[in-house]
Parts: structure tokens; C-alpha cells; sequence
């Protein structure tokens, strides 16, 4: 299966006349009228549901449905949708955007094939994805609720029971916000038909306070139903192997997670479970070829739900430092400067000095001296504080140890200038003067010590 994404060039108007955007607003603070206007000028009708009334600032010609407080989101789609006036309707909360280029073609759907989306949560150092159904057919909706649940809705129910087939290609949203923080278990629970994405929830809920057997429990359970979306199969399975791995059942878990590439090898988790085990079991070289192939992968997505991404700078600080544990300097080497590409340079000072220490392992001298003088050429001679002299003393030895004699002379010279009681600096410029042959100046030196 090809799940990379197809382009298609944003469309005016005209091109998507066959599809609505409905808006729901759980806090009116998410409210964007420029989004809005945009949708405006792309989809056939824009509705937002909020829970005030509709701001004066809002564009004509978008409708505006007024919740109560009280309401739940299924039951405000499934009300919207028996009002809306075209077939297809697209939901979408908050503060996400649309992909455009990611929309489908009026073409590629019917009432038995529809497209699902795939919901994007960038977060700091890794990124999170979701998927639901949200472009709807709303000429389906003959009576009977599409949506079940109450503030997770959710449509599984009614795609199985119809055999509706759905696209490889999904729609693309991204957002800032947590889609799944307000969900609240007890009340999902509350009536018969909730989602079976509820298991998910709170799963990784569980899972994340350490409480490993009560989630394994939670994404066992979503394995027994038979009415599943792939999606949520995959992302019950990869739970599933998350917790065996941090219960240090690793034949168990590696077993899982190969389960889960063989159905789908374009996913993140699967690698990310099978690099932690091996990591934990210290097997560098298994742990370095396994986050190579997540690496290889990284830029595309996956039809897992709750698929994760650790974002590409950590990626490739961990690659450097397995690569480094498994004996790989030479990968190594390489990872650190890809990153310090990628980084255009601007990389935190930790972080440039892994970069100089494995240079110079490398025995790369024109690199090292480059990378030595992006880490203390601001600093030297009058600058460096107790820390930033033992890095320098650590590296100064490090280009000792290569014979790069010549160079270090020159740092202990300008040291020594600055600050010519510092006892330290005299004696290592005494030690590069021997070094370099400059005998008579070496002893002229140790004389005056005398």
C-alpha cells in the first residue's frame, strides 16, 4: 500500500461546490474569522457551532449554530447534519486547520467509499496522530444518527454496519490543542453506543501514569470487539506491545509489534517499541539498525491510530548515541552532522561538544578546529567560567592526544597573554613549546617559574 500523499492543488470554490465545513467551538477563544473567510472562499458553505451567540465580526453568508452549554458533540453534529445542504460535510474542532492539498476528489467518494482524517498534534520535541471520520455523507444521515457517543463522536458503528469501504489517502488536520484531553471516561460510558476509541483513551491515559497492567487491560478488551476500524486495531496492538515492553515481556511484545508492521509497515510506534526493547536489553547495534529503518520512514504517515513521532532532532541525537554504544563512531559521526545541518549550526552547547569530541576521534582536524572555535571563540581569553575552562581543558587534551600540537600552542599562548600568573595555562604552553621544538623558548619559560 502507497500511503504517501497524492498532491492536489488547492481548489477555489468551484472545485469543491459538492462539500460544507462545520466548525465546532468548544471555547470561543478558538474562533479565527480568517480561517473562516478562507473556508469561505474554498468550500460550497461554512457553519460554526458555538455556545454564544453569533459575534458581530463573523462573515455573512456563514451560518452560525448556538449549542447549550449542556450539549454534547455527537448530538450537535448529528443535528447540523440534518440540516446542512450538501452531501458532503467536513468537521472540523477548534483550533485545527485543513490541508487542502490533502482533500479528495468528489470523484473518489460514494456512499460506500469515504475518506477518512488524519489529525496531526505537533508538541514540542514529537508529534501525535489521530484518526477519525469526519468528512461525512450526510445523504447517509436517512434518519439515523451517523455520530454515537457524546463527546467523542465517532461513526464506526454505522461504516461497519454498512460495509462502507474507506480511502488509502486521508484528509490532513493539524492542530496545537489536545483533541482527546476533554474527554471524560465515565461520562462516554454513560450510554450504549460510545466509541470504541473510548478503550484508546484511556489506555494511554493508564499507560502513561505507569499503570501498565490496567492499560494492557483497556486495549484487550478493544481487541475482542469485531466491528473495528483498522486504525484502531493497530493503535489497540501497538498499546498492547507498549505495555508488554515496559513489563519487561519482550518476546511478547517484539512479537506484537512485528504483527503490527506485517499489517501495516508504514508506521512509527512498532519501531519505536522494538528500539526500546532492544535498548533496554544493551543491544546497540539491533537498537542502531531499528531507529534507522523508523528514520527512513519518518516523513510519512501511517494508518495507525495514536501513532506517534519523536520530531527529527531527537531522532537523530539518539541514532548519534546508539550509533556511538554499538562501536558505529563512523555513523556516528555522520548523524552529528546531519544534525548540525539540519541545525543550521545552531545547536546547543552539549550538544556541539559531542559533535567536537567525536571529530576528533575521527581524527578530523580542519572540522575540529572549526567546531572548537564555534564552541570558545566567544569566550576566550577573558570569558570562560570554571565550567567552560574544564571543557576547554578536556578538549585541549583530546587535541593533545592527536598531536595537534601546533594549535593547542597557539590557545595557551593567547591564554597565557591574558593571564600570565595562571600557573595552569604556563605550564600546558610550556608543554605545546616542547611539543613544537621551540626548546629555547620552553626553558626561558620554566626559568622564570624558577
Amino acid at each position: 500500500m502507497n500511503n504517501e500523499l497524492a498532491p492536489v492543488a488547492p481548489q477555489g470554490n468551484s472545485g469543491m461546490e459538492w462539500a460544507e465545513v462545520v466548525l465546532f467551538l468548544s471555547d470561543m477563544s478558538y474562533l479565527d474569522n480568517r480561517k473562516l473567510s478562507q473556508w469561505a472562499e474554498q468550500f460550497a458553505h461554512v457553519t460554526v457551532a458555538g455556545k454564544a451567540e453569533r459575534p458581530e465580526e463573523i462573515t455573512d453568508g456563514i451560518d452560525w449554530y448556538r449549542y447549550e452549554e449542556e450539549s454534547v458533540r455527537s448530538e450537535v453534529w448529528n443535528t447540523i447534519l440534518d440540516k446542512v445542504r450538501k452531501n458532503w460535510v467536513l468537521f472540523v474542532e477548534d483550533d485545527e486547520t485543513v490541508r487542502l492539498s490533502s482533500f479528495p476528489d468528489k470523484h473518489s467518494l460514494s456512499d460506500r467509499t469515504w475518506t477518512p482524517t488524519l489529525i496531526r498534534q505537533e508538541k514540542e520535541d514529537r508529534s501525535r496522530q489521530f484518526y477519525q471520520m469526519r468528512l461525512i455523507n450526510a445523504a447517509a444521515n436517512n434518519g439515523s444518527n451517523i455520530f454515537s457517543g457524546r463527546n467523542l463522536p465517532d461513526s464506526t458503528q454505522y461504516i461497519r454496519g454498512h460495509d462502507i469501504e474507506l480511502s488509502n489517502h486521508p484528509i490532513i488536520i493539524e492542530r496545537e490543542s489536545n483533541p482527546i484531553s476533554h474527554i471524560d471516561i465515565d461520562e462516554e460510558l454513560s450510554v450504549k453506543e460510545y466509541s470504541p476509541k473510548l478503550y484508546l483513551v484511556q489506555g494511554e491515559r493508564y499507560f502513561n501514569e505507569k499503570k501498565y497492567v490496567r492499560a494492557a487491560a483497556q486495549y484487550r478488551q478493544l481487541l475482542k470487539m469485531e466491528k473495528l476500524l483498522p486504525y484502531d486495531r493497530l493503535a489497540a496492538v501497538n498499546g498492547l506491545a507498549s505495555c508488554l515492553t515496559e513489563q519487561h515481556k519482550w518476546t511478547n511484545a517484539m512479537t506484537l509489534a512485528e504483527e503490527s508492521l506485517k499489517a501495516e509497515s508504514l508506521q512509527s510506534l512498532p519501531y519505536l517499541i522494538k528500539y526500546r526493547i532492544f535498548e533496554l536489553k544493551k543491544e546497540w547495534g539491533k537498537a542502531h539498525e531499528t531507529l534507522s529503518q523508523y528514520y527512513r520512514r519518518f516523513s510519512l504517515y501511517s494508518r495507525a491510530n495514536f501513532d506517534r513521532n519523536i520530531d527529527e532532532e531527537k531522532t537523530l541525537v539518539s541514532l548519534a548515541n546508539v550509533a556511538l554504544k554499538s562501536g558505529d563512531r563512523k555513523a556516528a559521526a555522520g548523524y552529528f552532522e546531519n544534525l548540525f545541518s539540519f541545525k543550521r549550526g545552531d545547536i546547543d552547547r552539549s550538544l556541539l561538544k559531542k559533535v567536537l569530541v567525536m571529530s576528533v576521534e575521527l581524527d578530523d582536524y580542519e572540522r575540529s578546529v572549526y567546531l572548537f572555535e564555534r564552541m570558545f571563540g566567544d569566550k576566550l581569553p577573558d570569558k570562560l567560567d570554571a565550567q567552560g575552562r574544564e571543557e576547554l581543558e578536556e578538549i585541549m587534551t583530546l587535541f593533545m592526544s592527536r598531536k595537534w600540537h601546533e594549535y593547542v600552542s597557539q590557545v595557551y599562548t593567547k591564554l597565557h597573554n591574558a593571564y600570565p600568573e595562571d600557573s595552569t595555562y604556563k605550564r600546558r604552553l610550556i608543554v605545546t613549546l616542547t611539543k613544537t621544538n621551540r626548546l629555547d623558548k620552553a626553558k626561558s619559560m620554566v626559568a622564570n617559574i624558577v
